[in-house]
């Protein structure tokens, strides 16, 4: 956020601590229980959000130098990120044109992909180089078997991936600006760029993905959930909410706001004293923590609705002079909560909803950002319920 976007966020929070109220949604929202545990939902959800709309793959600094590359599995289909010779970041299928074997593994630098199953090359192009026994493959068009390529866009340290084929006469560029729409000038603001990777986690709980994503979207929770940990820094169930298209921009306070009170608007500053977090529709959620970055990443299972992946990553800025420690206590501060507080439960709440005992879950109206999202599933998906 810029300063004019802070200082308006910050005096909304304040009127609601004043008040005890917080932002809310029209109405109450109700959800059947199957959108966590169906079978067929999530066919559905992998094909429309997945494999469909531009996804998050994380912040430029992820991969900086020309050879730089990232593997993923995004909904059941493999992935290969490369930033190439000139600097542009592409995107393909990671799946070799001969027999299907992926081309590169984990991430790291390389100036071509080499098949480990019979030796194909490729470019950081996707440009098929070469195959090995040339014989056999004589009259093979080269040209026509590059890699699968993959829309991909990068803009304000950001990186955006459709994890579908790009076809004929479609542009293989994904206009981030667009993407994000009115948060645009918020990570303009925020400059991601300038946060450099400190650390990644995976993590397969035993969660629908969207339960995963729901954990972050309501501070209704944190003094009940985590009154031991960090809700004495947290004003609870108090919050903004706004939406941008299907994203949507949460705000909390900490308690440290009180010292910005008495001071005259030209001189407040908000910035140490409120957490924005954002829902990048569909999978991703962007904590921006002060002094850091923390991005959630949720996928769902090829085959089981109540399990998903979770890639969690934490960005530091590069300018800071803070000691390594500082921010390995971040990382477990985070880590620890979630794992030992908001999945484990969430696991048990899963069973839950995979038991047939109820019928729906409700989102209250001071939960106005998990209505906001599940709406927007809705919407994206072109169903009622």
């Amino acid at each position: 956020m810029d300063r004019n976007e802070q200082l308006a966020v910050g005096r909304r929070l304040l009127g609601h601590i004043d008040g005890r109220t917080t932002d809310l949604a029209d109405a109450l929202f109700r959800n059947r229980v199957d959108a966590y545990a169906c079978r067929e939902r999530a066919a559905r959800e992998r094909d429309a959000l997945f494999r469909s709309q531009p996804l998050f793959m994380g912040l430029s600094s992820r991969m900086p130098r020309p050879g730089d590359f990232i593997t993923e599995d995004v909904a059941g289909l493999p992935v290969l990120l490369v930033r190439g010779p000139d600097g542009a970041v592409r995107a393909f299928a990671n799946i070799c044109r001969h027999r299907g074997a992926p081309v590169a593994e984990g991430c790291g630098n390389a100036r071509a992909f080499v098949c480990p199953y019979h030796g194909w090359t490729y470019d950081a192009r996707g440009a098929l180089l070469g195959v090995t026994d040339k014989i056999g493959f004589g009259g093979l068009d080269t040209g026509a078997h590059g890699l699968v390529r993959l829309a991909a866009g990068e803009k304000h340290g950001m990186i955006f991936l459709r994890a579908t084929p790009v076809q004929e006469g479609e542009s293989a560029e994904i206009d981030v600006d667009a993407v994000l729409g009115a948060l645009a000038s918020d990570f303009e603001a925020l400059r991601p760029d300038t946060y450099p990777l400190h650390s990644v986690d995976r993590i397969t709980p035993r969660l629908n993905w969207k339960f995963a994503v729901d954990t972050f979207l309501e501070g209704y929770h944190i003094p009940h959930l985590h009154r031991k940990t960090i809700a004495p820094y947290f004003i609870g169930n108090c919050g903004t909410f706004d939406g941008a298209g299907r994203h949507g921009r949460m705000c909390v306070a900490r308690t440290s706001i009180e010292a910005v009170r008495p001071l005259p608007e030209d001189e407040r500053n908000f910035q140490p004293h409120i957490i924005a977090i954002y829902q990048l529709f569909p999978n991703t959620i962007v904590i921006w923590q002060v002094d850091h970055i923390e991005i959630w990443r949720a996928f769902p299972d090829r085959e089981d609705p109540g399990r998903c992946d979770i890639e969690f990553s934490l960005y530091r800025p590069a300018d800071s002079d803070r000691p390594e420690k500082h921010w390995a206590k971040n990382r477990d501060i985070a880590i620890r909560t979630v794992m030992e507080e908001d999945f484990p439960l969430g696991e048990r709440m899963q069973v839950g909803f995979e038991s047939g005992a109820t019928a729906e879950v409700i989102y209250g109206r001071n939960e106005p950002s998990l209505v906001h999202f599940h709406s927007s599933i809705r919407s994206a998906l072109g169903v009622a319920a």
